[in-house]
């Protein structure tokens, strides 16, 4: 068993791409937006400040911008694997939170065995701020 402060990294197929974060998240989940169904994502989250991004020379991250234009979906240019999503959004004033998802399919299982997982559903009708910038799939109703 892991540690729960021990860095974990979350690597590309490749390994041209490497994201290192300080600890277990606190549970992983599995998003059933219209995104991160089709990306079959497992996010992990924690506030930008605490994520380290490491690339080889010459690797390329590329970037998915849909919807609200809120978050980025974050991939290596050589294997397609999705590695994160980012916000794109300054951190709220307000004391809000601030976060972004490590997608822990990228992790060794051995080492996330013992992290609860939750499967979201709350954003299969969350409705985006216009129905234009919606996704044909999109259950939300507007």
């Amino acid at each position: 068993m892991v540690d729960e402060s021990t860095p974990i990294s979350s690597s590309c197929h490749c390994g041209a791409i490497t994201v290192i974060v300080p600890r277990l998240p606190d549970h992983i989940n599995h998003c059933q937006c219209t995104i991160c169904r089709r990306y079959g994502a497992a996010w992990g989250y924690y506030h930008p400040d605490e994520v380290k991004i490491e690339t080889k020379p010459n690797a390329v991250t590329k970037q998915y911008i849909w919807g609200d234009r809120e978050i980025s979906f974050n991939f290596c240019d050589t294997c397609g694997c999705v590695l994160y999503w980012w916000p794109l959004q300054p951190p709220p004033t307000d004391g809000g939170e601030y976060k972004m998802g490590l997608n822990t399919s990228n992790v060794n299982p051995e080492v996330l065995r013992f992290v609860n997982r939750k499967y979201e559903y709350s954003w299969v009708k969350q409705p985006l701020r216009s129905k234009e910038t919606a996704h044909p799939d999109d259950l939300a109703e507007y």
